[in-house]
């Protein structure tokens, strides 16, 4: 029984993905999601109390992946290969929660909320860091910036290429974008 309640909650996370993207976060209610998977609004509260907690789990793998990912590349002994490590992570992060990424990238409120935006504070900081901000002029602190995100609204914007694909592209890219930034040899 355990595992059948866990396999509807993750398909109402799906489901309120698709919804929260195609109609908006606010434009999609809990009723919405419960008719298009044939539930009761009662079922999905059952396990989401308001849509807030359940924008919370849309969202939370993607903070746990990016989470393991900061822990794994801040440990990488050595600036350069902390760095290799950094683009290529980052990219694949990008690809595999491209989902979010559009729904984010389309909907301002849904980026506002605040299970969503204190999180995306805190890790943004760590991210700039990994790949080394605090020993960057300014010039190339906002170049990583435009970077960053250059990449990360690609991720969105291209739903029809095959991951396999998007991450090739997104890598040679990021390769290209950041290899301005890249540690130098005496770094």
């Amino acid at each position: 029984m355990r595992a059948e309640s866990e396999q509807t909650r993750d398909r109402m996370i799906r489901t309120a993905l698709e919804l929260f993207t195609e109609h908006g976060y606010e434009g999609a209610s809990i009723q919405m999601i419960a008719t298009a998977m044939g539930l009761s609004k009662a079922a999905v509260s059952y396990h989401f109390r308001t849509k807030e907690d359940l924008l919370a789990a849309v969202a939370e793998p993607a903070f746990t992946d990016l989470q393991r990912f900061l822990d794994e590349a801040e440990a990488e002994p050595g600036r350069a290969a902390r760095w290799r490590m950094a683009v290529r992570g980052y990219v694949s992060l990008l690809v595999k929660h491209r989902g979010l990424l559009t729904l984010l990238e389309q909907d301002p409120i849904a980026a506002a909320s605040p299970v969503v935006s204190e999180k995306m504070e805190r890790f943004a900081e760590r991210i700039r860091l990994l790949f080394g901000e605090e020993s960057m002029t300014p010039e190339d602190q906002v170049y990583l910036a435009v970077a960053l995100g250059g990449l990360r609204n690609a991720a969105a914007w291209f739903p029809s290429f095959p991951d396999t694909e998007l991450n090739q592209y997104l890598l040679s890219a990021a390769e290209r974008i950041l290899g301005r930034t890249a540690p130098r040899a005496r770094r």
